[in-house]
């Protein structure tokens, strides 16, 4: 239920244990948001504008997992519950590139808010 970096830890491995199919997914990091589509149907998984994304991170023992929380009910006046998004990038590199340039988002996005 809570967002912060701190989750990924355990949110990580949990995922994971879920046994979820894997999918092969096109990431597209944009200027305000994230775009996953599956990419065999070019079908939207997810659209996340940066300020519903609340951390993003990367599994220590797994260099080319990365993880990002997202708000599951922004408009919540309570606070928000959070759904964790695990994916594997090809290479280790490429994690810390898809990384960088979430968290550069949440730079250029702060002042939307």
């Amino acid at each position: 239920q809570y967002g912060g970096k701190e989750v990924l830890g355990q949110a990580i491995p949990a995922v994971l244990e879920k046994h979820s199919a894997a999918r092969e997914v096109l990431f597209d990091v944009k200027e305000a948001e994230v775009f996953v589509q599956e990419k065999t149907s070019s079908k939207l998984l997810c659209r996340c504008p940066y300020p519903t994304i609340s951390c993003v991170g990367r599994c220590v023992d797994s260099s080319n997992l990365f993880a990002f929380c997202v708000a599951a009910s922004p408009e919540s006046p309570d606070g928000s519950t959070f759904d964790c998004l695990v994916f594997a990038a090809s290479s280790e590199q490429e994690s810390e590139e898809i990384i960088r340039r979430i968290a550069a988002g949440f730079k250029h996005t702060e002042w939307f808010v």
